[in-house]
């Protein structure tokens, strides 16, 4: 549904529509077909054979799930042409000072990919992304900047990594897990940009991950700085903290913060925020309309890329490593990953 999953129906049409790429699978299972539908068309397919969808849903919650079958069966043709291609991350290390410290590293993400061309269609065609996520990466650029100019580079190294295919299904970062440029019980964190603020300066930060690592404290920190509060995702149910770049690393045990902007804006009032951030997804969003335009105001993202930059450096200088919260869901990866180190 729309609510459940931020946006409408028009955009899972407009993604995934035409060209779609994967990375060459491996031995992994695989389902044959996978497909998108809407909540309604969902609970009328399994009401043809007496099932409740809402019912399913409750019963899949649970741990002991096991499928079930709906007895029924699904006929269909498709015709694919086949086509391998080559897209790329692109890596940027500066070593840290810290001969103990220097083989770890901060890893910045903003993945550059976004829609391509529209295969059909009158008018503009071009899916830029500027906002989703041109201002990424122009915010890790603008950090990587200011950390090569810094009199002395920090204890650990920063690698700053714009990735591929993120709109595919974070393949980008999926590749980059899979390979990374070190060991990772070596990576620190990761700090990831997508879809920044181009409405203006914020009271707040929202942070996408707030309470699941010792990465709060950082964050707190330096927002109490700026004057700003940090919040955790207004939206917990859409699941955010699974779909962008950071997820792929937080699945190798990376401890992980996605920035994703305020929504308190200065001088505007309360749900103004709220308002932009609809209208453009109603919009803009994965449509050839994502285009930089004379009325973004660049504060909120001058703000946020600050932010990003002092976060990195405290964790860059730590002592000790970022870790994950007592029983979260990645504690165990990092563990795994921190003892493969000894």
């Amino acid at each position: 549904t729309t609510p459940s999953a931020g946006y409408p129906f028009q955009v899972v049409q407009t993604s995934w529509t035409g060209e779609q790429f994967e990375i060459p699978a491996g031995d992994e299972p695989r389902i044959q077909v996978a497909a998108w539908v809407t909540e309604d068309a969902a609970r009328k397919l399994m009401a043809l054979n007496g099932h409740d969808l809402e019912n399913l849903i409750e019963k899949a919650r649970s741990r002991d799930f096991e499928p079930v079958a709906l007895g029924m069966t699904t006929s269909l043709d498709l015709e694919n042409r086949l086509t391998r291609v080559s897209t790329g991350n692109v890596l940027g290390m500066l070593r840290g000072s810290d001969p103990e410290l220097a083989d770890e590293v901060v890893v910045f993400t903003a993945h550059h990919d976004h829609l391509g061309t529209a295969e059909s269609g009158e008018g503009d065609r071009i899916y830029n992304g500027a906002r989703d996520n041109a201002s990424g990466v122009a915010t890790i650029l603008a950090i990587a900047k200011a950390v090569a100019e810094l009199p002395e580079p920090p204890r650990r190294s920063i690698l700053i990594a714009a990735v591929g295919a993120e709109e595919q299904g974070l393949l980008g970062a999926k590749a980059l897990a899979a390979d990374p440029p070190v060991a990772p019980g070596l990576i620190a964190a990761n700090i990831n940009f997508d879809a920044g603020n181009i409405w203006g300066a914020t009271r707040d930060i929202t942070f996408i991950g707030l309470g699941k690592s010792s990465l709060d404290e950082v964050a707190q920190t330096v927002a109490a700085h700026q004057d700003r509060v940090v919040t955790g995702d207004q939206f917990p149910d859409k699941g955010y903290f699974y779909r962008s770049d950071q997820f792929a690393l937080a699945r190798i045990g990376v401890p992980a913060m996605y920035m994703k902007g305020g929504t308190d804006y200065i001088g505007r009032p309360a749900n103004w925020g709220a308002e932009q951030v609809g209208a453009y997804t109603a919009k803009n969003y994965h449509q050839p309309s994502d285009e930089l335009t004379d009325d973004w105001n660049f504060d909120g993202l001058v703000q946020d890329a600050q932010l990003g930059f002092w976060c990195g450096l405290i964790i860059a200088n730590d002592d000790e490593l970022p870790s994950w919260n007592p029983g979260d869901e990645f504690e165990a990866a990092r563990k795994a990953a921190l003892a493969a180190l000894r």
